[in-house]
C-alpha cells in the first residue's frame, strides 16, 4: 500500500449499514479535493468476544481482510475511485487519529450508528475522541442522505475562528453550488439590530455574497429551547445537507476543545456534520481569502 503522496480521505468502517452510507456519502468529496479513499477498520477486543469476529486473532484479521477487500473493490468500481484499505488493532478513537495523521489524510469520515443499530462503535464518545484529537476536519454521518451538499448550516457565535469556518464553506459552495444559511442565537432580550452576533452575521454575509456565495441569514430570538435545538430544528426544517462546525482553540496550537452546543450538535445531528480544526491564528486586517487560500489544502 505504499503510493506516491497524495490527498487522502480516511473512512471509518465496521461493517454496519451506517460505516457503509458514510463511505457512500464521501464520493464526492473525493472528487472534490482530487483525493483517493483508505478505509479503516480497528479490531477491538469487543468485537472478538462479542462474537461477532472470529476469536483467534489471525483469523479475524483474515476474515476482516477479506471483508473490507470486498468492499474496497465494489466501491471502486461504483465510483471510479481509487480506494484502498487498513486494519489496524487497538483502542478505535487512538487508532483512527493515529492512522489519519500518519497518512496526512485531508478528512475523516465516520459513520453513526443509531442507539439500536448494531456495535455503537463510532457514536458519542468516540466521535467526540477522534474530533478533539485529530489534526484534519472530520464528517460524521447519521441516516442515509443525498450526495452532495446543497444546502449548508453555518452556525455562528463571537468566537475569533469564524473567518476560517467562513473560507470553508465558500470553498464548499463554489464546488458544489451550495446555498448557506448562516445561523445563531440571540442572548437575552438585547435587540437584534443592537446584538454584536446580528452585526458579525451581516459580516459574514457581506464576506460570502461579495465571493458570489449564495446566502440567507435565521437569527433566533433566545427561548426555552436550547440553542442547539433550534438550529437543529431548523436544518431538518430546511432539508439540509450539512452543518458545519469548530472546534476551539485554547493555549496551544493543537489544544482544542468542544463546546456543550457543537457536542450535542455532532451526536444528535441526523444530518452530516462537518467539524473543522482550526490552523493558524488570522490577523485582524486579513480577509477571508487573504487568511486562507486554500483551506482544505487542494493545491
Amino acid at each position: 500500500m505504499n503510493r506516491k503522496k497524495k490527498n487522502r480521505i480516511l473512512v471509518c468502517i465496521d461493517f454496519h449499514e451506517q460505516s457503509l452510507i458514510a463511505l457512500h456519502q464521501c464520493y464526492d468529496l473525493a472528487r472534490f479535493i482530487n483525493a483517493e479513499i483508505d478505509l479503516l477498520y480497528v479490531i477491538e477486543s469487543s468485537d472478538i468476544f462479542s462474537g461477532f469476529l472470529s476469536t483467534n486473532l489471525d483469523k479475524v484479521k483474515a476474515e476482516v481482510d477479506a471483508r473490507l477487500n470486498q468492499i474496497a473493490k465494489n466501491a471502486s468500481e461504483e465510483s471510479g475511485l481509487n480506494i484502498s484499505y487498513f486494519i489496524e488493532t487497538g483502542k478505535t478513537y487512538e487508532r483512527i487519529v493515529y492512522k489519519a495523521k500518519e497518512i496526512s489524510a485531508r478528512f475523516i469520515v465516520m459513520g453513526k450508528n443509531g442507539a439500536n443499530k448494531g456495535i455503537k462503535k463510532y457514536l458519542g464518545s468516540n466521535a467526540i475522541h477522534v474530533i478533539s484529537e485529530s489534526s484534519c476536519p472530520v464528517i460524521s454521518v447519521k441516516g442515509e442522505h443525498t450526495i452532495g451538499y446543497k444546502t449548508i448550516i453555518l452556525p455562528l457565535d463571537l468566537t475569533k475562528e469564524t473567518r476560517e469556518k467562513v473560507a470553508s464553506a465558500i470553498a464548499f459552495s463554489k464546488y458544489f453550488g451550495s446555498h448557506i444559511h448562516v445561523v445563531s442565537v440571540l442572548t437575552g432580550g438585547i435587540l437584534m439590530q443592537k446584538s454584536r452576533i446580528y452585526r458579525k452575521m451581516k459580516r459574514v454575509q457581506t464576506e460570502l455574497v461579495s465571493n458570489g456565495v449564495k446566502c440567507s441569514l435565521k437569527l433566533f430570538p433566545k427561548a426555552k429551547a436550547d440553542d442547539w435545538e433550534q438550529v437543529l430544528n431548523y436544518s431538518n426544517e430546511i432539508n439540509a445537507d450539512l452543518i458545519m462546525l469548530m472546534t476551539h482553540r485554547e493555549g496551544r496550537i493543537r489544544d482544542y476543545y468542544i463546546g456543550a452546543f457543537a457536542n450535542h450538535i455532532i451526536n444528535e445531528s441526523e444530518i452530516p456534520v462537518l467539524t473543522i480544526i482550526p490552523s493558524r491564528p488570522i490577523d485582524k486586517d486579513e480577509t477571508v481569502v487573504e487568511a486562507i487560500l486554500d483551506p482544505f489544502n487542494i493545491f
